[in-house]
């Protein structure tokens, strides 16, 4: 597997954009078929996982497949030796999108982000869409918070985001 650098990190440049597993391409599948996924696509030589708060399915018993819990039991056996990106900042309302990235909101999200996920920190956190209801430096200086209590080590914002999606979505 080629390689390419995200900041000083060196990952896969092949990721796996984990949304399908739960979200938007039908039934979600269960965690234990997800995680497989997950597995397989590490023993292939992934190592950068992306997902997000927001890829939510539901269940055939009505129960909510969260995609950061899929993504959290795929990995565990191999966190350290992986680069895992999560976004922020957007929740599904039916037939449209809810943007809210204000400070308390970012940290909600992390905090719910890592207990699912299953880890102490991610690797990259970022903003899913811009909210126009909140100035970018609102934003960072949350992120920088963020980082500085280890909760995640960096933070991109959509125009930098659309510059690495070939390599993260």
């Amino acid at each position: 597997m080629n390689m390419r650098k995200i900041g000083t990190d060196e990952v896969s440049a092949i990721g796996l954009g984990c949304m399908g597993i739960t979200h938007a391409s039908g039934a979600p599948m269960s965690i234990e078929d997800g995680a497989k996924v997950i597995e397989t696509a590490h023993d292939l030589g992934y190592t950068l996982f992306d997902t997000a708060e927001c890829y939510t399915g539901v269940y055939p018993d009505g129960t909510t497949a969260y995609n950061e819990e899929v993504v959290g039991k795929g990995i565990k056996s191999f966190r350290n030796e992986i680069f895992l990106a999560s976004k922020c900042g957007v929740q599904h309302g039916g037939d449209h999108l809810i943007l809210d990235s204000s400070p308390e909101t970012i940290r909600k999200s992390v905090e719910g982000s890592l207990k699912r996920l299953g880890t102490d920190h991610i690797d990259l956190y970022y903003q899913h869409r811009i909210d126009p209801k909140v100035e970018p430096e609102t934003v960072a200086e949350t992120m920088a918070a963020l980082i500085k209590e280890g909760k995640t080590v960096s933070y991109t914002h959509l125009r930098a985001h659309e510059t690495l999606a070939n390599i993260v979505c």
